[in-house]
């Protein structure tokens, strides 16, 4: 199949398949006379892999880590197991850190303002940050984005990478 059809098979862009074929996630397709890349079947199930571990927030390195156990005859999932159970750690970290934050803007929002002197930028903010403030990751001010990965099909910083046919 072409890697139109493959595209559309595994609801990803091709430059998304371009991109997971030069990271090595996707074994390089064969090319037809006139140049057409060609896949089989088995890049299906590859694409559809890639998508499923990044929903559960694997990075593409550790995808190909995954994906080399398996090319290699062993089982990745206990390895997965192992993946899933530190993103799981991190997640619930991520989530006592957001609650946190959300009860110090709660109380941010709250509070009421004393007068603005021309010292101050705003009173509300100036010399009131919570306990352990600058403790807080700064991932939390950004609380959806994820680290490593994307929506499938786009990985970061690299999400437009050179075309090559």
């Amino acid at each position: 199949m072409t890697i139109g059809s493959l595209a559309r098979r595994a609801g990803v862009r091709a430059s998304a398949i371009r991109y997971y074929e030069a990271r090595g996630l996707l074994r390089p397709s064969t090319r037809l006379p006139n140049t057409y890349r060609q896949y089989d079947e088995s890049a299906v199930t590859t694409l559809n892999f890639i998508c499923s571990a990044q929903a559960f927030g694997m990075t593409l390195d550790e995808i190909a880590e995954l994906l080399r156990l398996a090319d290699h005859g062993r089982s990745p999932c206990p390895r997965v197991r192992e993946i899933a159970r530190k993103h799981l750690r991190d997640v619930t970290k991520g989530i006592r850190e957001l609650q946190t934050l959300r009860a110090h803007l709660s109380g941010l929002v709250a509070r009421r303002s004393r007068s603005a002197r021309a010292v101050h930028i705003c009173p509300l903010v100036e010399g009131t940050a919570p306990r352990g403030a600058a403790t807080l990751p700064r991932s939390t001010a950004r609380p959806f984005a994820r680290r490593g990965t994307h929506s499938c099909g786009v990985a970061p910083a690299e999400a437009n990478p050179p075309r090559s046919s």
